[in-house]
């Protein structure tokens, strides 16, 4: 497959539009906490392969797939997600994503950290 290795990209838009034309976001981190960057790409629609040892098999659920830390098992785990039709793949990263919110995801994101997670009330119409 060809790949092309682009380095820092800091262009918001340009970035957004280069995680939802990529097939398949590979997250290899075993240490990867959250995973903001995998939930990131599961909102424009691309599905993810994550490192099995990582926290991220809680966030992608079935909107991706999860591999050992190695070559040959992320492989497989892109090839299966190919397997699936466009259509569905990036309707299923979509909606998994749709189920962390920002303050779901900020609240995840500090609670793997240790840090004190805000309560939050409720407002009708929005979050105070």
């Amino acid at each position: 497959m060809p790949v092309t290795f682009l380095g820092h990209v800091s262009d918001r838009r340009l970035l957004g539009a280069l995680q939802a034309s990529a097939d398949v976001c590979l997250a290899p981190g075993p240490a990867e906490t959250f995973g903001l960057a995998a939930l990131e790409a599961m909102a424009c629609g691309t599905p993810v392969v994550a490192s099995a040892s990582s926290a991220l098999p809680e966030v992608i659920g079935s909107a991706g797939a999860t591999a050992a830390d190695n070559g040959r098992a992320f492989a497989d785990a892109v090839d299966m997600l190919l397997e699936r039709s466009e259509v569905e793949r990036r309707e299923i990263a979509r909606a998994r994503a749709e189920c962390f919110g920002w303050h779901t995801a900020v609240d995840a994101f500090l609670s793997a950290h240790d840090a004190d997670v805000p309560v939050r009330r409720f407002v009708p119409g929005g979050v105070a």
